[in-house]
């Protein structure tokens, strides 16, 4: 172990004898930085390694790291000022100035803790967390080249981590990419490789096939990557002088880049696949809609997706819902810019846009998502899907009164709307009356619905009608709390209330779910009656009342217990 560990420090001497020249760190600091690496190399190199090790060894080498790059920029601007003041004192301006050059112990730290994450990554193959600490250290030094070494590592060993493929892919595209330069050096650019990064993701896919993530990062790319191409274009439409021979070749890959961009072929490719390969998840689609609301002139995409979704969820409740609210998500945002280069500048785009819009003519510029609900009750007609339509329809009034900055003096425009989708859910309602189509929670929603739109008769007309010859609604505890309420609001009597609620216990099973709440009601709505008027029948009523809730509580703790 001596041997190993001596051999470790003396390839370490080369760069520590340089930053003692530089005048970076003193002999003595050299001599304890020997020190400490001797000290965590030999734990290092014991049998039984540990992760604190290596994580406290590579925080010491970041901290002097950091402690290296000041007193480097304080030398610098140190050598600087002398320069300057040289140049005042000899008067010469034929002197330069000193220019910095790198030498080996300014990179000897960050070298010498990416082989530190690579050993710790050879022991513990599998924590993914080392391959992630040190592609974040390789991010903050700019190691570029090595963090593409990192992400193919990482993913060797973790295939089935998403978010690797996805971070990898990023870098490809997004990130930094090393060339070399006319002058043979190194040289670090923006934008990387959209070949690379579609690879990537299809190597991932290929892995994890049921992936969303993957699939919807693989679109995005693709938005992106087109969204790239327009600004290129926009940004290059200078006449340059060149040959015939390179125009007509720029002319054809030109037309082959529109083709694919004004089409957006390769978005609905993915799609497509995607839907294969997850094909019974409505949510899954909605998110590619989400993925096309952060681009521009994605209408297209967003058109074959909602049919997509109309064709195969015909008969899925929240697949309809999904559909109005991106209807009028789409409504709100339609004049939005979104993206970069989103209004064609030219004349020509600007009438191949009209055309475009024209031709196209599609159904979701016009329809309401109100009118989508509409059809949506006509075609599946079941108890969710009225209920999920009214739930809807009160968000959506909501969602205009939200708009306006005062609510009290509505615009023209938010008034109608509301009028309308008030009308709608009356209507809505009398189609689940009229068909039959109801359920406890339906019942109670169509009630309270009724009652605040203005029509308190009609509301107990219908609930009345229900608790008489609806099985459902005649044992359903919140039916008859929302009958005992909307009566005693109609008659303007409170002691009606009472008098639904006792039939109601009569009626209901001492061990349903909704008895206790019944009992609770009534012992509370007593209490008050009693207040205003006591009288000994009262007392009488409420002593047997709160006997019946204990005895309740009672039996149910013992059942608690029992399943405990």
């Amino acid at each position: 172990m001596a041997e190993k560990v001596q051999a470790i420090l003396d390839r370490m001497v080369p760069s520590l004898k340089d930053l003692l020249d530089k005048e970076v760190f003193t002999e003595s600091e050299i001599k304890a930085i020997v020190a400490r690496r001797r000290e965590s190399e030999y734990l290092l190199c014991r049998r039984a390694a540990r992760k604190s090790d290596f994580l406290r060894y590579i925080e010491a080498e970041k901290n002097l790291e950091r402690l290296r790059s000041l007193r480097t920029k304080k030398i610098a601007a140190r050598k600087a000022a002398q320069a300057r003041e040289a140049r005042k004192s000899s008067h010469d301006t034929n002197l330069t100035k000193p220019k910095s050059s790198n030498s080996i112990g300014d990179a000897s730290i960050v070298q010498h803790i990416h082989l530190l994450y690579v050993r710790a990554k050879r022991k513990w193959k599998d924590d993914l967390s080392f391959h992630l600490q040190h592609a974040e250290f390789a991010k903050e030094k700019k190691s570029y080249s090595m963090l593409s070494k990192i992400y193919a590592e990482a993913l060797q060993i973790h295939p089935r981590n998403t978010g690797l493929w996805i971070e990898a892919a990023s870098h490809e595209y997004f990130g930094y990419v090393i060339g070399v330069g006319e002058d043979g050096q190194q040289e670090i650019s923006r934008g990387g490789s959209i070949r690379n990064a579609r690879v990537l993701l299809q190597r991932g896919l290929r892995v994890n096939p049921n992936s969303q993530e993957l699939w919807l990062q693989s679109f995005s790319l693709e938005l992106h990557y087109i969204q790239k191409i327009r600004g290129r274009k926009e940004v290059l439409k200078v006449v340059q002088n060149k040959s015939s021979s390179e125009q007509v070749e720029e002319a054809e890959e030109e037309d082959e880049l529109e083709s694919l961009v004004e089409g957006a072929k390769l978005p609905r490719i993915i799609y497509k696949n995607a839907i294969k390969a997850i094909p019974s998840d409505v949510m899954f689609r909605v998110r590619f809609v989400e993925q096309c609301k952060l681009f521009p002139d994605t209408q297209l995409i967003v058109d074959e997706i909602l049919q997509s979704i109309e064709t195969d969820f015909g008969n899925v409740e929240e697949a309809w819902i999904s559909r109005a609210r991106i209807v009028m998500d789409l409504g709100k945002n339609r004049e939005n810019n979104i993206g970069f280069m989103v209004e064609p500048e030219t004349e020509d785009e600007q009438k191949k846009k009209r055309k475009h819009d024209d031709s196209s003519n599609s159904s979701t510029h016009k329809v309401e998502p109100l009118d989508i609900l509409d059809e949506a009750t006509d075609s599946l007609r079941t108890p969710k899907m009225f209920l999920e339509t009214l739930s809807f329809t009160k968000w959506y009034i909501n969602h205009i009164l939200e708009k306006e900055q005062d609510q009290n003096d509505l615009s023209e425009e938010a008034t109608r709307q509301v009028s309308d989708a008030g009308l709608f859910m009356k209507r809505i309602i009398t189609k689940a009356r009229t068909h039959d189509i109801m359920s406890p929670e339906l019942c109670v929603e169509c009630t309270s619905i009724l009652s605040h739109l203005g029509y308190p008769s009609d509301a107990l007309e219908f609930i009345e009608q229900l608790m008489n010859n609806n099985k459902e609604c005649k044992s359903s505890a919140s039916c008859w709390l929302k009958y005992a309420h909307v009566k005693a609001e109609v008659a303007l009597r409170p002691t009606i209330f009472c008098n639904i609620l006792r039939k109601a216990l009569e009626l209901l099973p001492l061990n349903s779910d909704g008895y206790k709440l019944l009992l609770s009601e009534l012992f509370v709505r007593l209490l008050e009656v009693s207040s205003l008027e006591p009288t000994t029948a009262h007392d009488q009523e409420l002593s047997i009342l709160y006997d019946k809730l204990l005895l309740i509580d009672h039996k149910l703790q013992n059942k608690e217990d029992t399943d405990a």
